[in-house]
């Protein structure tokens, strides 16, 4: 009788568990076995080293070519196995246009890994919405890594090397010729000295004093009379006979108040001669009427003539022969008349 019993109650539980399976079935059925999508993106996974050493910085691409209308995102967190993520770049997760009705998604991880040996990018993830509106997953294929140990296996196992013994070594002391090379130095030292004195003490030689240089407004004066021998005034739009007409002014005004003038620009000589010589730069003087026009030939290139030129040379010559201390020997050197500066407003454009 108990065996009966038992009987029913164990063919009761067996009819209730399939009744049970089937009612399973019928609601997880639909879920899983959804069917192939035709429009599921191709989706790929590439390193850009195939071999790398232990902690080295490796980019993961991660790629989906979808169609227009599809949107593919990677996980913000994906298993990928030994490889540890150190940074990301979703540059274009939002797709970019293919121009054939398609678009390119594209995520980059990178990793580093930290155990030597061979080992394995897992498939990756990626979500897309399907075109019927199903949440739908498509995953990469995984990708082969080897990895290196930074040193080789065969060197880290070589055997340390026995200690050595303490050595003896006879080490010269050179503190005594160091002593005998300053006292040297030092006893040189006290003799040039002692002559330099004498020297400063001593006579002028029989000989006769030294020729005292040329003053500065006879040498000026010959470099302009030979500048106006040469001619050529014309060559490369006047500007080489502008340049050295005004470096022979510059040099002069330098040499002849005091100071440093050839690499001043021309408002800082004006401005030294300001400070020298005020006469020189009142309103429209004849010093800052040649600096303004032989600037504008210069720097300009507004090019010149062969008479304003001369009206150049004329102005130059005059701003020595006014500013000279011994204006009698400047002019004996003149081959020819000295004008006084005049306005160089006949220049030819």
């Amino acid at each position: 009788m108990r065996a009966l019993v038992l009987a029913l109650v164990l063919s009761a539980g067996v009819a209730h568990a399939q009744d049970t399976a089937r009612v399973l079935d019928l609601a997880v059925t639909p879920d899983l076995a959804l069917a192939p999508d035709p429009e599921a993106p191709t989706v790929g996974a590439a390193l850009d080293k195939g071999e790398a050493y232990v902690g080295d910085r490796l980019a993961l691409t991660v790629t989906a070519i979808a169609r227009a209308g599809i949107i593919v995102n990677l996980p913000s967190k994906v298993d990928l196995g030994k490889l540890e993520v150190l940074e990301r770049d979703d540059g274009e997760a939002q797709g970019r246009d293919l121009g054939d009705g398609r678009r390119s998604f594209r995520f980059v991880l990178f990793v580093a890994v930290y155990e030597v040996g061979p080992t394995e990018v897992p498939p990756l993830p990626l979500t897309y919405l399907s075109a019927r509106g199903d949440v739908r997953t498509v995953s990469t294929d995984p990708v082969s890594l080897t990895i290196k140990a930074l040193v080789d296996e065969s060197q880290a196992r070589l055997d340390p090397q026995p200690a050595r013994g303490p050595r003896t070594a006879v080490v010269e002391d050179r503190r005594i010729m160091r002593a005998i090379w300053v006292a040297l130095g030092l006893l040189a030292f006290v003799v040039v000295a002692s002559l330099a004195r004498r020297a400063r003490r001593a006579p002028l030689s029989s000989e006769g004093p030294a020729l005292p240089a040329r003053p500065p407004g006879e040498v000026a004066i010959e470099r302009l009379t030979a500048i106006r021998a040469q001619g050529d005034f014309q060559r490369d739009g006047y500007r080489p006979f502008a340049f050295e007409t005004a470096e022979v002014v510059r040099a002069y005004l330098g040499a002849r108040y005091g100071f440093d003038s050839l690499e001043l620009t021309s408002t800082e000589l004006l401005v030294e001669l300001a400070r020298l010589a005020p006469h020189l730069v009142q309103p429209h003087s004849a010093v800052e009427h040649f600096l303004e026009e032989s600037d504008l030939v210069k720097f300009a290139n507004t090019g010149s003539t062969d008479g304003t030129a001369l009206l150049l040379l004329d102005s130059a010559q005059s701003i020595v022969l006014s500013t000279a201390p011994k204006l009698e020997t400047a002019q004996e050197m003149l081959s020819g008349p000295v004008r006084p500066p005049l306005p160089l407003s006949g220049r030819d454009s």
